[in-house]
């Protein structure tokens, strides 16, 4: 993984998707940060620790790794946050979409 930010409260923020296949949780795992001093150390970490070379292919059968696949708690907060939102569009704004929609409709292959 890389570092994509840093929060102000010495915490370091990771993909859910991870959680599982390293047996994490968020009672009090430890994550350790390292400095990458040269590129050989860059190049094996890279190798080993990145979850895009190394997690989401399965080493059992060379599959798709159902443990970081999208879990249901991810699909169901999405989904939930999508409807919350459907009701609270302002007035005309539905009307925008629609033709938005009808736009992009006719420029269809």
């Amino acid at each position: 993984m890389y570092c994509v930010g840093i929060n102000d409260s010495y915490t370091m923020s990771v993909p859910l998707q991870i959680l599982r296949p390293l047996a994490a949780d968020f009672d009090g795992d430890v994550l350790n940060i390292w400095l990458i001093i040269n590129r050989p150390f860059f190049e094996a970490c890279n190798a080993i620790f990145n979850p895009r070379n190394n997690m989401y292919i399965s080493h059992n059968n060379g599959l798709s790794n159902p443990d970081v696949c999208v879990q249901k708690d991810t699909v169901i907060n999405a989904n939930t946050l999508l409807w919350l939102g459907r009701n609270a569009k302002r007035k005309g704004e539905k009307e925008r979409v629609a033709k938005l929609k009808a736009i992009v409709a006719q420029h269809a292959i």
